[in-house]
């Protein structure tokens, strides 16, 4: 048996269970208090400023993220990723530019690791998976993807939902009227003079921060007394200049050039959801109380997706995937771009949601399954630069946010989804021709001495 073989997880289903669960507690909490950012903290834009520090401390921390976890391993990254999870709910409660900017920028310097240690836990998984149910490694991955996307968007169902059920207990004045001035597409931060979305009383705030304090302790728990230490091979361990030289090369890797794009552009999409959806059309037409409600529909297409997807991977293959997902995002582009949302048509407020799901689903099963796949033998920085893109692509949407109107930024996002549309193909069809000039040139590989005598 090679150092690779040994080096697998040994219950790879359980290891994928306690990676999903732990995540799910963690982002129960996150992910709602992220959707609620811009509207609970719209003073001088520090909601929003706050999520642009975070993502663009990831840029950094994506790309040094395979030296970290080669020095503190991959479990103790979740699990220090976890305890600064919980310092950055707590800096919720009293939110300030002293309080809350410093803890963003620890959770985004966490970011990378975390997120790079989930990658290679679920790929030796599926590799070890695969080799158990005796199928092949696309199949398996997607599979034990589905297992953890399921429960990872099903945060968006849990978090949002106690969002909206304890803020439902505040006091509002709901008499002011401000559709038809400033929400939608036209929406402006130069039109914001003032607070624009009525805040929940502070007691209430403290009570749903309690709750998601709880969560993230629940997550530390099972991360650290249930998960396994992730075993690195031989032949994987760099040394920190080689690990970064690493992320270099893939950066410049012409598939990982070529995907990009698509990276940043699902990523950009989601932050449009995140953080201008609830606020320019849910908060600002229908009141804050609502977003949890409006976006547990999101968490629950695209939980149930997820898990349907990573069955439904086996017979229709990744292209037709990534080629739906694609539509539906340029698809709900366009509705954001032209739609003027009113009370009276509260269905939509539900519908974009619930269509956006399908997308998010496919891409981020997906996108861990081709990763593995296309950078087999190195998965670490791909990882690592597969994260570090979408931050920059959060920190891009989210620094706009502060200076350009959401109809500019969503021109922006249209061209990206275009451009990253057609690098995935061109990506794919450099795959396929490598792969196949690799097959040929195996078949002519002239049998050794001791091939011969075995045949």
């Amino acid at each position: 048996m090679s150092d690779d073989e040994k080096a697998l997880p040994k219950h790879p289903l359980r290891d994928t269970l306690v990676i999903s669960f732990s995540f799910m507690a963690i982002y129960t909490s996150y992910l709602a208090i992220q959707n609620l950012q811009s509207s609970l903290n719209q003073e001088a834009g520090l909601g929003v400023t706050s999520l642009a520090c975070l993502y663009g401390t990831i840029l950094i921390s994506g790309t040094m993220a395979p030296s970290f976890i080669r020095i503190v391993g991959a479990k103790r990254s979740l699990v220090i990723a976890w305890i600064i999870h919980t310092i950055y709910t707590a800096s919720n409660f009293y939110p300030t530019w002293a309080t809350l900017i410093p803890s963003s920028i620890l959770l985004g310097g966490i970011a990378g690791p975390q997120w790079t240690s989930q990658g290679l836990y679920l790929s030796r998984s599926g590799d070890a998976y695969s080799r158990i149910i005796n199928e092949n490694i696309h199949s398996a991955l997607s599979k034990l993807n589905g297992i953890f996307f399921t429960c990872y968007e099903a945060t968006q169902i849990t978090g949002n939902l106690i969002s909206s059920l304890v803020l439902q207990q505040g006091s509002y004045d709901d008499s002011e009227d401000n559709v038809t001035k400033t929400c939608g597409a036209d929406s402006c931060p130069i039109a914001a003079n003032g607070t624009l979305i009525q805040e929940p009383d502070t007691h209430v705030v403290y009570i749903l921060l309690g709750i998601f304090l709880v969560c993230d302790v629940v997550g530390i728990c099972l991360t650290a007394f249930l998960l396994p230490k992730l075993i690195t091979p031989k032949s994987q361990k760099q040394s920190l200049s080689k690990s970064v030289v690493s992320c270099c090369t893939t950066l410049v890797d012409k598939k990982m050039t070529l995907l990009i794009p698509l990276f940043m552009s699902q990523a950009m999409n989601q932050g449009l959801l995140l953080s201008e959806y609830t606020k320019a059309f849910i908060s600002c037409s229908l009141g804050i109380s609502m977003v949890g409600f409006i976006m547990a529909c999101f968490g629950g297409s695209t939980a149930i997706l997820a898990l349907l997807i990573g069955r439904l991977a086996k017979y229709t293959g990744r292209y037709l995937l990534f080629t739906v997902a694609s539509a539906i995002d340029m698809g709900m582009l366009l509705t954001l771009y032209f739609w003027e949302p009113q009370k009276d048509q509260l269905y939509l407020f539900f519908i974009i949601p619930t269509v956006w799901g399908i997308s998010e689903a496919i891409f981020q099963a997906q996108f861990n399954s081709l990763i593995s796949i296309l950078f087999e033998e190195k998965m670490d920085s791909a990882f690592a630069n597969y994260h570090t893109s979408k931050a920059f692509a959060f920190t891009t949407t989210f620094v706009c946010g502060v200076f350009l109107c959401l109809r500019t930024r969503i021109y922006i996002a249209i061209g990206l989804l275009s451009v990253g549309f057609l690098g995935y193909i061109g990506a794919e069809i450099i795959f396929s021709r490598t792969k196949l000039s690799k097959n040929r040139k195996d078949d002519n590989v002239p049998a050794t001495t001791d091939e011969k005598t075995h045949l």
